[in-house]
């Protein structure tokens, strides 16, 4: 006869969480720095797809995205052709998405599902819910290795990092 396992076995792998002195330089550099590197890099990064009207479903929409645990949100907007732009804290988001830094890099390498990330609600989405599908579609959809440029690189060694981290904490 087999024993019944007591729901107190079974634990989700704990995922590692910016410690807080890492995250302590993020809290008190100002968020209008955070959100101009951010816009910068993704209308550099993004330029083709903004080009193409990729975003138009996010057109006029505020996203605000928290890296929980490094204290940081960041609050933005398509804008059309000139790409993302930053946001005032006082403009309500239509969509809020949250997660760890790990969370999000996993998310970004495909290291795990973003089914699984969203279900498991590691990366969370509050607000639209047809917006974040929508997000999440083209996210899933995106080919990151065809925008070129230093990001494939990048996440290419991210994931050999986080791999090697994840070997190491076993």
């Amino acid at each position: 006869m087999n024993p019944v396992a007591d729901s107190s076995d079974f634990q989700t792998p704990r995922r590692p969480t910016l410690p807080r002195l890492l995250a302590l330089p993020f809290s008190v550099i100002p968020s209008s720095i955070h959100s101009t590197v951010l816009i910068t890099a993704l209308n550099r990064l993004l330029a083709k797809q903004i080009r193409e009207g990729e975003f138009e479903f996010l057109r006029d929409r505020v996203l605000a995205i928290q890296v929980r645990d490094a204290k940081v949100t960041y609050q933005l907007r398509y804008a059309g052709p000139a790409g993302f732009v930053a946001c005032q804290r006082s403009e309500k988001p239509d969509l809020s998405i949250s997660g760890t830094i790990y969370d999000f890099l996993a998310l970004a390498t495909r290291r795990e599902d973003s089914d699984t990330l969203f279900f498991n609600r590691r990366v969370v989405l509050e607000g639209d819910t047809a917006l974040g599908l929508e997000l999440k579609n083209w996210l899933d959809g995106m080919d990151f290795e065809a925008l070129g440029g230093p990001l494939p690189p990048l996440l290419r060694a991210t994931d050999r990092m986080m791999g090697a981290y994840e070997r190491f904490k076993r």
